[in-house]
């Protein structure tokens, strides 16, 4: 008992250490200064080795093999960017970037060894915060294990968080003139909303979670109710500052999210004493399907309809445009093929190959799949997307299969927020948020603690069956 009590206040002291780095992060413009950057990863650093000097072998073990071996890969890789190598191997391995280095000639500056990236330095910094989203995601994924039958605790700091951030995005806009420079604490509504939508879908499946818990117990419902009421409040809050941020991105992510969110709760539910018709599942995701196309007809105020229709008009077409700059982005990933132009080194690179708007910087391709795609190459990008591919995939299974309701609720509440990131990601370039990122890596880690619930749940009620079935073998063979 003395062991449990010790372990709590562990967990405790390493959520709110997270809280404040998360909290900090987001606060300061969504991460975007480098103010306080290195102290909080250093807070990161530290937390983490002092959880694993603490870790018990009854805590959440390591994750799987694949998962483990791709979440280290990716620093690691980033690493390998900066690390300098003679330049007749960087002419096999990347000769784009062992052209820059012959252009020194000339003027006399003969270089033996160069890194793959183009910006080493501005490489290693992103290593640091890749780094630092990795130990977020381990210490979420060992907090899941910690609180055991309470996992919706640590939850709690992402909704706190976000419905702040909404309040103040809110209030800075009906009680402005309707001009902010700021949405919330972030300088970009997109990154703005990119937040706002990753943290709803907890807002919306704990209530859920908690009217279901006290059914359950035959407790009064009242305290419960309440509860499930105020945290849906804040779910409202979360939503109407993603529709009042005008981010076009982001209202159709937080749609769609809560579309595959309806679907999973209730359209392909398949619980080991329940199976649902296959004309039920399609008339459920027809009706939520439905109802998105509905909200997405009436909701938006006139400000996002606007906005809408610029993406038909042809000023928004013209030199400059986000089409324009994916198609030119294309050319740089070509030219950086396997190994990428270095973490951090797509401006530094882009601007050989930007023909619209000369005179523009472009410091991002607003997609993070072809900037990771450009500066990662295609090696690093298999690797991200072999690591999103087994959380996404976590997340789905738990949503689908668990026979445990309140880690299901979990499971579909961390797919929505998946998808949500996943889509915006299309247009955006979220994942190079710091704030967002951290996010992005703590629902990760909690997709990843949940499966290692929903997999002691299964292994509890299989033992359990087992036991049943062999004491009613014994009692038929005695009569």
């Amino acid at each position: 008992m003395i062991g449990k009590e010790r372990l709590d206040l562990q967990a405790v002291a390493v959520l709110l250490v997270l809280v404040g780095v998360l909290a900090y992060t987001t606060f300061e413009w969504g991460g975007v200064v480098r103010t306080g950057r290195y102290e909080y990863l250093l807070v990161l650093g530290l937390v983490a080795v002092a959880w694993s000097l603490a870790r018990r072998k009854d805590q959440a073990p390591l994750p799987d093999r694949a998962l483990r071996w791709t979440a280290a890969l990716l620093p690691a890789y980033a690493l390998l960017q900066v690390v300098p190598l003679p330049v007749a191997v960087l002419r096999v391995l990347s000769p784009a970037r062992a052209q820059m280095v012959d252009a020194l000639g000339p003027i006399g500056a003969k270089v033996g060894f160069a890194s793959l990236s183009v910006v080493p330095a501005g490489t290693f910094q992103y290593f640091l915060l890749v780094s630092g989203y990795l130990v977020v995601f381990l210490l979420a994924r060992g907090l899941m294990s910690s609180f055991g039958d309470r996992p919706w605790v640590v939850t709690w700091p992402l909704i706190a968080i976000a419905a702040l951030e909404a309040g103040l995005g809110l209030w800075q806009y009906f009680g402005g003139t309707g001009e902010q420079a700021r949405w919330g604490t972030y300088a970009n509504h997109n990154h703005y909303a990119g937040f706002l939508e990753m943290a709803l879908p907890f807002a919306v499946m704990y209530p859920l979670a908690v009217l279901r818990r006290a059914s359950s117990r035959l407790q009064s419902p009242l305290a419960p109710t309440r509860a499930a009421c105020g945290v849906w409040a804040l779910a409202g809050l979360m939503f109407a500052g993603v529709v009042y941020s005008f981010s076009r991105m982001g209202f159709i992510a937080t749609l769609s999210s809560l579309l595959v969110m309806g679907i999973l709760a209730l359209g392909i539910r398949q619980l080991s004493w329940v199976t649902v018709s296959r004309r039920r599942k399609w008339v459920t995701t027809g009706f939520f399907a439905g109802l998105v196309l509905v909200s997405f007809v009436f909701l938006p105020p006139d400000r996002l309809v606007q906005r809408f229709a610029e993406l038909v008009s042809s000023d928004e077409l013209t030199a400059g445009a986000r089409t324009h700059l994916w198609a030119e982005t294309i050319p740089l990933i070509r030219a950086y093929p396997l190994f990428g132009c270095g973490l951090g080194g797509y401006e530094t690179a882009f601007s050989k190959f930007k023909v619209s708007g000369v005179l523009e910087t472009d410091d991002f391709a607003h997609n993070d799949y072809l900037q990771l795609l450009a500066e990662l190459g295609l090696v690093g990008f298999l690797i991200v997307a072999g690591l999103a591919f087994f959380v996404v995939r976590m997340a789905v299974r738990g949503a689908v299969r668990s026979s445990d309701p309140e880690a299901r609720y979990f499971a579909v509440a961390c797919t929505g927020a998946l998808a949500a990131i996943l889509l915006h990601s299309l247009a955006d370039f979220n994942l190079y948020i710091p704030a967002n990122a951290m996010l992005l890596a703590w629902i990760a880690g909690m997709t990843a603690g949940n499966r290692l619930q929903v997999s002691r749940i299964g292994a509890w009620e299989l033992g359990h069956r087992k036991v049943f079935t062999r004491e009613a073998a014994e009692v038929g063979s005695r009569h």
